[in-house]
């Protein structure tokens, strides 16, 4: 399979891959394989077809550190706070940023999502500074769902007004994260974001 390069940017850009070890659905389920590779192997080698060399899996699990250095990546040792269920991705990443000041930009891929294409990270990292300069790009995928709700005992339209339900053709639709990947730059993880509307 050819390698695709990334585009050359001023910033330094590395990937970080969060895998804990304390799935509660499936055991270990960033090492679990798939068509004889494992979910965190595909997510390593679809960073290293995008261009990136810098690839760093942050976990609490020997297991899942033993996967990742079989693929020639840094491994961090995750802190026990960042690895609860409870804790947002956010922290990890502001962990991993911590131990790496020189890093501006951050890809975190998802091992979960084993099916995203290395062509989608590095297009995605193109369009990072040009029309101009953006603080972060995540995937998505559009939908024309029509959406509803409960509240106060009562069943609601969210997304359309239904005395005057839209035609697919007549909408954009909406735009639901995939939690595939997420691009962003240092000073939004600063103030504690992976993403803004900018």
């Amino acid at each position: 399979m050819p390698k695709v390069v990334s585009p050359v940017l001023s910033e330094n850009i590395a990937v970080l891959i969060l895998a804990r070890g304390g799935s509660k659905g499936i055991r270990l389920k960033n090492i679990q394989n798939i068509g004889g590779i494992s979910l965190l192997g595909r997510t390593i080698l679809t960073a290293k077809l995008a261009g990136i060399q810098d690839i760093t899996v942050s976990t609490d699990h020997p297991l899942i550190a033993l996967e990742g250095l079989k693929y020639n990546v840094s491994v961090l040792k995750r802190s026990y706070v960042t690895s609860t269920d409870w804790a947002p991705s956010i922290w990890g990443v502001s962990e991993f940023m911590e131990t790496r000041p020189e890093i501006n930009i951050v890809i975190l891929l998802q091992a979960t999502s084993p099916f995203v294409n290395s062509k989608h990270i590095s297009s995605s990292l193109a369009k990072l500074n040009f029309p101009v300069s953006y603080d972060c790009i995540f995937a998505v995928t559009r939908s024309y769902k029509l959406r509803w709700t409960y509240i106060e005992s009562e069943t609601k339209p969210v997304n359309f007004d239904y005395k005057n339900r839209p035609r697919r053709q007549d909408w954009n639709g909406e735009f639901i994260e995939t939690g595939a990947f997420y691009i962003t730059r240092r000073e939004l993880i600063i103030k504690g974001y992976l993403q803004n509307n900018k």
